[in-house]
């Protein structure tokens, strides 16, 4: 007679993906490559403008968008229950957006007499810069909103 096949049952189970440091969730890495994207797209569109043509266009996107957009995803957040939760900082989220624009102008700047294609050269690395740190510098964006007394339910 064969014997059964006995299943091993010191199976080690293994942390998930987003509790690695060395690796982002996908839900975190994606957003930063298509913001990195859509403002270094932004830029090389720009191509051939003034450096204060091209700031002044991507800042009132970048400073204009992300408020309305946070306006919605409170009312969401707000019909869901979810107002406790953890969420980006819109201020923090700013003045990143702020220092990105300030580089790509410095660099653009400094790239356009020597480097053919500098408003190019500039928006790759602008895409890349938001694409790699933006994940990086997330946790440090997050924030838990407080509930003040004229909010709180009665219980």
């Amino acid at each position: 007679m064969r014997k059964a096949i006995e299943p091993h049952t010191a199976a080690v189970a293994l942390p998930p993906a987003s509790a690695s440091s060395s690796s982002r969730p996908r839900q975190v890495v994606v957003p930063y490559a298509v913001l990195g994207v859509l403002m270094g797209g932004l830029w090389a569109v720009n191509h051939g403008a003034s450096l204060w043509e091209h700031t002044e266009r991507l800042l009132l996107v970048a400073l204009i968008v992300p408020p309305l957009l946070e306006r919605l995803r409170m009312r969401r957040r707000r019909r869901l229950g979810l107002e406790g939760e953890p969420r980006v900082s819109l201020l923090r989220l700013t003045l990143l957006k702020v220092g990105v624009v300030a580089l790509a102008l410095a660099a653009t700047w400094l790239l356009r007499g020597h480097v053919a294609g500098a408003d190019y050269w500039t928006a790759a690395g602008m895409a890349v810069l938001v694409a790699v740190v933006g994940p990086v510098l997330h946790p440090s964006m997050i924030v838990r909103e407080s509930r003040s007394p004229r909010h709180a339910t009665p219980g």
